[in-house]
């Protein structure tokens, strides 16, 4: 190879390094501004770091993050064992440099920092040590952890090669991530969902814009912003959307690929039994799980409303008790506005009722009389639940009073549109309140046959009612499970 290529590819990949980079701190900058953000401060070539000073994320609770970010022009150069042991001149090996870092940053911790290494290099699949974890998020210490034969000889390795034990080495690893694999342009499609997350303009302009903007903080002396100086930096360039819809994502069913573009988003499909989505009907563990989805519905609330955001979208995919949830805690005399997307458009809980107030009440006469009975509410619009919700109520909920609420040809075309759902929804809210005040219900237990926009639309409207028992649908005939518990 001639000393001009060699130039080149030294000068190409200093570049590359540097729009990789550049791209990666802009990221953090647009994900800092979404209401699920719990970054404190970030920097950029932060000052006395050692070898992890290209980013720095301090959060308000977890461990900080100290980022290394190595771009390559080479493709034919994987991501390998021998690529992190490589002592190019003698020098420390980038692994090596990256312990030592972790080795000073501890000792200014209270609890260790994480160390990511971000490359685009991919990762070698025929690597004993790498290989296993190309799909995932290359977490080196669950593959050495227990490993034995090779997988232990790997271990003595790496340890040997940090002239540390074994035992410290796995607590660098518990502390060790690798981001791998990503190339510039997928680092540009990442920013562009995280600016749409951050309601910021993600347009190449924009990303132009914010790319120059790290530059010129990495010119300047080392400086370190927090999430509000970062918003004015923003604000001073121009770059914010005010008038586009934030975006709520909640992920049970399985994952959602909006939720890098969302403003705010969970994930619960941890909570939930099975690998398939069709197969996650219920929590694994149905306490622990509804105190979670409480919880982070509380924190939900309370970061958009201090964010200034109370008319938002939500996405799923979820099962239809956690779109009433959703809709109930975000509820309308909480100051919420909360829509979802349908076939035919958008469905906004702030939409103007229509005329067409067809739901038909079905009352058990006998029962009329007597207060204080639980009440079952069985709500037919996509389909005719009634019956199967009798079933379940002969043997798990006797005593309960069943109110039948049902469109009169329950179906997929029984909601003419938005101003026809928000109608019979707000029907049986009111239908539903003139009772309480007649039978007064200590709880009532909620089933559904709709679609999830509408029971997001339902849990808006779902105030001066009592608590309430949403249930899932477990598909075979009068076979249902509680799911969430909603107190207004």
């Amino acid at each position: 190879m001639t000393k001009e290529a060699v130039t080149r590819a030294a000068s190409g990949a200093r570049l590359l390094g540097d729009d990789v980079q550049h791209l990666i701190a802009w990221y953090h900058v647009l994900r800092t501004q979404r209401a699920d953000s719990t970054v404190t401060e970030l920097a950029v070539e932060a000052d006395d770091v050692g070898n992890v000073d290209d980013l720095t994320l301090r959060y308000a609770a977890g461990p900080s993050e100290y980022w290394q970010i190595k771009a390559s022009v080479d493709a034919t150069s994987p991501l390998t064992e021998a690529w992190l042991f490589g002592r190019p001149k003698g020098r420390s090996s980038l692994l090596q440099r990256l312990y030592a870092s972790w080795l000073k940053l501890c000792s200014e911790h209270a609890q260790p920092p994480k160390v990511v290494l971000a490359t685009t290099k991919a990762i070698d699949h025929s690597d004993l040590v790498l290989g296993p974890r190309a799909t995932t998020d290359a977490r080196i210490v669950e593959t050495l952890r227990h490993g034995t034969g090779a997988f232990a000889e790997a271990r003595k390795r790496w340890a040997d090669h940090l002239a540390v034990d074994e035992c410290g080495l796995l607590e660098f690893l518990e502390s060790f991530e690798i981001r791998h694999s990503l190339s510039e342009t997928e680092w540009r499609e990442k920013v562009q969902d995280a600016a749409a997350g951050a309601r910021v303009r993600g347009d190449d302009v924009a990303v132009a814009a914010g790319i120059q903007q790290v530059r010129n903080w990495i010119k300047a002396p080392r400086q370190t912003f927090t999430a509000a100086q970062l918003k004015t930096a923003i604000a001073k360039l121009g770059l914010f959307v005010a008038a586009q819809r934030p975006l709520f994502v909640a992920e049970a069913m399985e994952r959602n690929p909006r939720a890098d573009a969302a403003t705010y988003s969970v994930d619960w499909t941890c909570l939930f039994n099975g690998e398939d989505p069709r197969e996650r009907r219920v929590f694994a563990d149905p306490m622990t799980a509804r105190q979670r989805v409480t919880a982070d519905l509380a924190v939900a609330r309370e970061r958009l409303r201090a964010a200034g955001i109370h008319d938002f979208e939500v996405d799923g995919p979820m099962r239809l008790p956690l779109w009433f949830a959703i809709g109930a805690h975000f509820s309308s005399t909480a100051g919420f506005t909360v829509s979802a997307r349908v076939r035919d458009g958008m469905w906004s809980s702030g939409a103007i009722p229509g005329q067409q107030k067809d739901l038909e009440l079905d009352l058990p006469a006998t029962s009329a009389g007597r207060p204080g009975r639980p009440w079952a509410v069985s709500v037919s619009f996509a389909t005719d639940i009634a019956e199967d919700v009798d079933e379940f109520l002969a043997g798990a909920l006797p005593d309960a009073y069943h109110i039948r609420a049902r469109l009169p040809l329950p179906g997929r075309e029984a909601l003419a549109g938005l101003p026809h759902a928000q109608a019979v929804i707000f029907q049986l809210r009111d239908e539903l309140r003139s009772l309480r005040r007649k039978l007064r219900p200590p709880e009532l237990h909620l089933f559904l046959a709709m679609p999830g926009a509408c029971a997001l639309l339902l849990g808006n409207a779902w105030d001066r009612m009592p608590p309430t028992w949403t249930y899932w649908d477990l598909g075979a005939p009068g076979q249902y499970a509680p799911a969430v518990r909603v107190v207004n």
